[in-house]
């Protein structure tokens, strides 16, 4: 077992909050409260999510999903910043959240983040580990070979020389 686990609780009640925050992104675009360069960074988040073309590709486990949600989440809480706490309020009741849900699951990406980058660094070591001793094996038989081939390169000119 890891002296280092994986946050698995956290960051799966953060997964099965992402359809609220998709329904919370959808009121907040649409709320004519929210100032338009609010609402615009909702868009923009939304854009980046959907985009093929993202700052970590989508094919690194976890981290390629972790950038993603944080984009979202952040352009959600500066729509939600720009509101009076009562409407504020409103729109995170109506989708099933609450304030300490997207603070708890802002600080789960900043964990969940930190872990995998460790755990990148850990295998990045065992792979190392495990290439130096190849090339240590693979010299050790090279060398053997080379040994080989002198040897019997020598023995041949001594019978040469004999003759």
């Amino acid at each position: 077992m890891s002296d280092d686990p994986f946050p698995r609780e956290a960051f799966g009640a953060l997964v099965r909050r992402v359809p609220a925050y998709g329904r919370l992104a959808w009121r907040l675009g649409r709320d004519p409260l929210v100032s338009r360069a609010r609402r615009a960074a909702v868009v923009a988040a939304a854009g980046y999510l959907a985009s093929p073309i993202d700052l970590v590709p989508g094919i690194l486990p976890v981290l390629g999903q972790l950038d993603d949600i944080a984009v979202v989440l952040a352009a959600l809480r500066l729509a939600l910043d720009g509101l009076d706490p009562a409407r504020r309020h409103a729109h995170l009741v109506a989708v099933g959240l609450s304030d300490a849900d997207l603070a708890t699951d802002l600080r789960t990406l900043g964990s969940t983040g930190a872990w995998a980058g460790r755990a990148g660094v850990r295998t990045g070591r065992r792979v190392l580990g495990s290439g130096a001793r190849a090339a240590v094996r693979g010299s050790r038989v090279v060398g053997r070979m080379v040994g080989r081939t002198a040897g019997s390169i020598a023995a041949r000119r001594a019978t040469l020389r004999r003759r």
